[in-house]
Formats: C-alpha cells, sequence, structure tokens
C-alpha cells in the first residue's frame, strides 16, 4: 500500500482490504520514496531520437536553401 504522511499521521491512498477489521494487529514498513530532482512535476517530452541526430537536423536544412 502506497500514503503520504501528514503531521504525525499516515494517510493511505488505497482502502484497506475487508479481511482486516478494527483491532488487527499488523506489521507496517515504511520506505521513503526517493526524491525527485525538481520540486515541481515534470514530463518527458517525447522526442524520438533520430531528430537529434546532427546530420539529419542540417540534412533537413538543406532542402530549404
Amino acid at each position: 500500500m502506497k500514503g503520504y504522511i501528514k503531521g504525525k499521521n499516515i494517510i493511505l491512498l488505497e482502502s484497506i482490504p475487508d479481511n482486516f477489521k478494527e483491532g488487527d494487529r499488523v506489521d507496517i514498513s515504511i520506505d521513503p520514496l526517493p526524491e525527485s530532482d525538481y520540486s515541481f512535476p515534470t514530463f518527458e517530452l517525447g522526442i524520438k531520437d533520430e531528430y537529434l541526430d546532427r546530420e539529419k537536423i542540417y540534412e533537413s536544412n538543406k532542402d530549404i536553401l
């Protein structure tokens, strides 16, 4: 299960399975997720590797000149 810490509480992002009931004893394992490189959300640009090829870039400009 995944969740996050808010104050001194753990907020679960999923519902607890129905086979657990109040008073059940459980083991909890907490692992911090690796921090992202940026403090804001990022996304992949989706640029194809072939468009990063220098020859392909300059080859397409020859047709324009």
